[in-house]
């Protein structure tokens, strides 16, 4: 009774959860547990390093909680005073909180996992892989196809970390996969989107662009690995810092300045993604008839165009189609292809959501709210990346722009994709060619 009441008077716990169950250790255990306790009080005594003083806390505090629960259960086979009981009670359910926050502690998530939600997800980024893998032996659309496999790939491995972390979820190797494989992963995804991006510019005409083509990839995905270095190296400093119990907090900065990098870039592109689109519904419209409803710059007319609602389907065809590049109208024929605009915003707007949850996160720090809550994580990451490679199953390349990539990276930089052989000195001029080739065709 004396160790029953030395163990409670040595811990109480500072907060009571509203359920548990209670904890139950074999007598057999009370001698290996007295000499781990005598053995950290002896390396205790002249133990100097804080992260060592650190860990011999926990070890005590473990066996501590745990002869707790022996000695209360000891009590409660011999006790008849109801009084006793319900002190030994009390004991051994402290002592669980105990070990239950001991094991809090010790995660390395600062979370209990959900099954459910991380195997659902791991799910869905393996069909993705998958499929994107696929794909390789049906088309030849090299960029892309690289990109979503790599981005997908790491998706799927960093999901496959916190799987794996069910059973252990105090070991660094599976969070490094899932903290490292998630940061990176989008900038993977995003580098297919500039090649989309490049390619629908070519396939309607550059003079629709504020830049060339290539200069989308070029830039953003610059950006995107300087993002990734600066994230990488503040990663590691607060890695480093975390494991040596000293402050984090110019890791974490260095991080947040990266993802933040990334997300200025990614609004950078979104205004000239808008641009695009802007032009190309509406960049001629003054050439069209005062009665066409639809050729007036308006947000409503925008928002038809882009959904591509059937009120407007006649209007592109007869209309907007003029003024394209007439190389590829067999590709702006085909039946995704009016959708591919409203499938690149939805893809690019929630990668944005994604990044801006990031910067949250990481400017609240590892012990901040967003970081120790997982539906967040859920949510704002997880779900927004997998709708994007849920969209790009039915809007993959080979099924938008056909199975031959036409497009070519090197035709691009060979400018083949010109309708007139000489310099453009005006959009006057790249109408006059486009209608005339259009005429030149339906003569022949």
């Amino acid at each position: 009774m004396v160790n029953l009441l030395e163990y409670i008077s040595s811990w109480t716990p500072s907060s009571i959860p509203t359920k548990t169950t209670l904890s139950s250790i074999a007598t057999t255990h009370a001698p290996e547990l007295y000499q781990t306790m005598e053995s950290v009080i002896s390396r205790a005594t002249t133990e100097t390093d804080f992260i060592n003083l650190r860990s011999l806390s926990q070890v005590w505090r473990g066996a501590q909680a745990s002869m707790t629960i022996i000695s209360a259960e000891n009590v409660l086979a011999t006790a008849t005073d109801s009084s006793v009981q319900a002190l030994a009670t009390q004991a051994i359910f402290n002592a669980t909180l105990n070990l239950k926050d001991l094991e809090m502690d010790q995660n390395l998530f600062g979370y209990h996992l959900s099954r459910p939600a991380n195997i659902i997800y791991l799910v869905i980024y393996a069909i993705i892989f998958i499929y994107t893998g696929s794909m390789v032996s049906i088309s030849r659309y090299w960029w892309y196809n690289v990109t979503f496999f790599c981005g997908y790939g790491l998706e799927f491995i960093g999901f496959l970390g916190r799987v794996l972390a069910f059973s252990d979820p105090t070991r660094m190797q599976f969070y490094l996969m899932q903290i490292i494989c998630l940061t990176i992963a989008p900038a993977f995804i995003m580098a297919g989107v500039y090649f989309l991006f490049g390619q629908l510019v070519v396939i309607h005409g550059r003079q629709y662009s504020v830049l060339k083509p290539l200069w989308y990839s070029y830039f953003f995905i610059a950006t995107d690995v300087i993002s990734l270095l600066i994230q990488a190296g503040g990663g590691g400093a607060a890695s480093v810092a975390s494991n040596n119990h000293t402050d984090t907090r110019p890791g974490t900065n260095t991080m947040i300045a990266g993802i933040v990098a990334q997300v200025f870039a990614m609004t950078i592109f979104l205004v000239f993604w808008f641009e695009f689109l802007n032009r190309i519904y509406f960049k001629y419209s003054t050439k069209e008839p005062s009665d066409s409803p639809l050729a007036k710059r308006s947000v409503g007319n925008y928002l038809k165009l882009l959904l591509n609602v059937k009120s407007v389907r006649e209007y592109r065809h007869n209309h907007l189609e003029k003024y394209y590049n007439i190389k590829f109208k067999s590709i702006r024929d085909r039946q995704l292809f009016d959708y591919m605009p409203l499938a690149m915003t939805v893809a690019v707007i929630v990668i944005y959501v994604r990044c801006i949850y990031r910067v949250v996160e990481l400017a609240e720090g590892f012990n901040g709210y967003l970081n120790n809550h997982e539906p967040y994580l859920m949510i704002l990451d997880a779900c927004m990346i997998a709708i994007a490679g849920l969209i790009f199953i039915p809007f993959h390349p080979v099924w938008v722009f056909g199975k031959k990539n036409i497009v070519k990276l090197a035709h691009i930089k060979k400018n083949s994709d010109e309708v007139s052989e000489e310099k453009e000195d005006g959009d006057d001029e790249i109408i006059e060619n486009v209608q005339e080739a259009n005429s030149s065709k339906n003569s022949n």
